[in-house]
């Protein structure tokens, strides 16, 4: 069985997506924000895999109200990240994957090629255009993996990688696709900018 993990942050103006607040505003980019992860849990629950969210904080949202969460633990992403694969790589897992909620291009097809891949793979990676990555999916966990990544940098998949490769894991680059942070980045999704200019 491969389990899915979505990181999430409560969709709140001020708490998400502050590089891009600062370029539309608080208001804005929580919308932006909002719509990403609404079309994230869409993906989760069209692609057939066991899935869970890992909240930043708790919630009363509605988004969350029918949604199986728990709360990541760790002083940084690095961290978050090896303990919430850690929670799902149970006795009877074949793999767990981990994504973010900020990419519009991640579609069902892509988190079934990483159960796929994890068939033969210790490490799964989806780029990210912006140098990291959009989706990591791993068979075996080591903490080594995330040692002395410098996360929110242009050098994060290069890190990983280099980390994967130290603890001779056999890994699989997926497509690269792109995630949300900036007014250049939103700009290649003209239904975001209708939604953000008409409100």
């Amino acid at each position: 069985m491969i389990s899915l993990g979505i990181f999430a942050k409560p969709p709140q103006p001020g708490r998400v997506k502050t590089r891009l607040a600062a370029e539309i505003g608080a208001e804005r980019s929580a919308q932006v924000y909002r719509y990403c992860l609404e079309h994230t849990l869409a993906v989760a629950q069209a692609c057939g895999l066991d899935y869970q969210v890992f909240l930043s904080d708790n919630s009363d949202d509605d988004l969350f109200l029918e949604e199986p969460f728990s709360l990541q633990r760790g002083r940084d992403l690095g961290e978050r990240m090896y303990n919430a694969l850690r929670l799902m790589l149970g006795d009877d897992s074949d793999g767990a994957i981990l994504v973010g909620s900020d990419c519009l291009d991640l579609r069902p097809r892509h988190l079934l090629d990483a159960a796929r891949a994890l068939a033969s793979h210790e490490l799964v990676l989806v780029p990210a255009v912006d140098g990291g990555f959009a989706l990591l999916g791993c068979r075996e966990l080591d903490p080594e993996l995330f040692r002395g990544v410098r996360w929110s940098t242009a050098g994060v998949l290069d890190q990983t990688l280099h980390n994967a490769k130290s603890l001779e894991y056999r890994y699989s680059l997926l497509e690269t696709l792109r995630d949300i942070d900036t007014l250049q980045d939103l700009e290649h999704y003209p239904q975001l900018v209708r939604m953000i200019t008409s409100s």
